[in-house]
């Protein structure tokens, strides 16, 4: 992120997956919306979050393509404007959120390189692993015949008091240490006999000079003891990327006109879509030149647009043993119309899509748009009256 000093202060992907995590956790198709969107974190703490936990959440994020102060004089200077290519692709949607969600869900680059390093996922798993057995081989035997001697070799043993050497102390096994000292092979039978069922023991060392001896003694220990059961935190590889989809809309003004005409449906298109929830696909849009189709019923999305109110029937015929519908759009000027259609669409539809809702889709968009209209100028009246 700090490369070349794209986006110096991201947010933390950790610290965001917990404050996400503290509302949906338990919602595993939840819907956040980051407004702000900046860096991309939330996208990326989210899809780590389903990752972790399986879960199906959406996230929207919505940013600017602003550029910063310094690179907006330095492009100035060159001659570009807001809008020039050479400008945009300096803004932080163009530069940063979108090569980040893009670089994070792939687990790869645009060249091919897989992302370095791991997630920490804040899952707590345990792991194998083996106990770990050293030879002391540097003592010759029968040296060790006195307290003050094994003494001086458990001192350097981490974690095991020299108030455990007590004669004639063979060895040392302590239900209340992680470590166990075998300092004469020979009560090597009398030293697993007190290991049995010692499973805190972590390490153990074996006096004796002969390298096969203590292959024998280790093999013997780590059958006796078993491996150690670990728990640390699990890791995700960053190049796995995540199973998710992403796309990208570019957010302008239409002509309210050709809204009215129903000339902007492809434009509209990607609304529906979210609208219904962003599942599935991104609806394919009208080919360029082909005519507004009467209905379109997506199979993949949860919703269906009815563009000829005459063709309801058809529509229905298209969506008969689907369920899970989330939204009908309907385009019709007529009110009366609106409530008939509704009414027949939730009548036969309601049973297997009971969270069915419909729209009256460009009556909706154009009232939005006139009572914005209206606000913007009671606003300006106010404050030309305040002058």
């Amino acid at each position: 992120m700090g490369e070349g000093g794209r986006f110096s202060f991201p947010k933390s992907i950790y610290a965001t997956r917990d404050a996400v995590a503290a509302v949906v956790r338990d919602r595993p198709n939840a819907l956040i919306v980051d407004f702000f969107a900046g860096s991309g974190t939330t996208l990326n703490a989210v899809n780590l979050l389903n990752g972790t936990d399986g879960g199906q959440r959406r996230c929207i994020l919505v940013t600017n393509n602003e550029v910063s102060g310094e690179e907006a004089q330095t492009l100035l200077q060159q001659g570009s404007q807001p809008g020039h290519e050479e400008w945009e692709k300096f803004g932080i949607c163009r530069s940063v959120t979108w090569p980040r969600s893009k670089f994070t869900i792939l687990g790869r680059r645009d060249d091919g390189t897989r992302l370095p390093g791991d997630y920490l996922t804040g899952k707590t798993v345990e792991r194998e692993r083996p106990r770990r057995v050293t030879q002391i081989g540097f003592v010759v035997p029968g040296a060790l015949d006195t307290s003050a001697k094994k003494k001086q070799l458990t001192a350097l043993i981490d974690g095991l008091p020299q108030t455990l050497v007590q004669d004639p102390c063979p060895f040392i096994v302590s239900e209340d240490h992680k470590a166990s000292v075998l300092f004469d092979e020979a009560a090597a039978e009398d030293w697993l006999a007190a290991l049995d069922g010692q499973d805190q023991i972590t390490d153990l060392y074996i006096v004796t000079p002969n390298k096969a001896r203590f292959d024998t003694l280790k093999g013997e220990v780590q059958s006796l003891l078993g491996p150690m059961l670990i728990p640390e935190e699990e890791k995700r590889p960053l190049a796995d990327g995540f199973p998710t989809n992403l796309a990208y809309y570019k957010l302008a003004f239409l002509d309210k006109d050709q809204v009215a005409l129903k000339r902007a449906f492809n434009e509209i298109l990607p609304l529906l879509w979210l609208k219904s929830g962003a599942m599935g696909p991104p609806p394919t849009p009208v080919p360029p030149g082909s005519p507004t189709p009467a209905f379109m019923a997506p199979p993949d999305n949860p919703f269906a647009v009815l563009l000829d109110e005459d063709r309801s029937k058809a529509l229905l015929a298209a969506l008969a043993g689907r369920s899970g519908l989330r939204c009908i759009f309907i385009v019709t000027d007529s009110q009366d119309a609106f409530r008939d259609l509704s009414a027949q669409f939730s009548d036969a539809l309601d049973a297997a899509s009971p969270a069915l809702a419909t729209v009256q889709l460009y009556r909706d968009y154009l009232d939005n748009f006139r009572i914005n209209a209206e606000s913007a100028g009671a606003r300006a009246a106010v404050g030309e009256t305040a002058q």
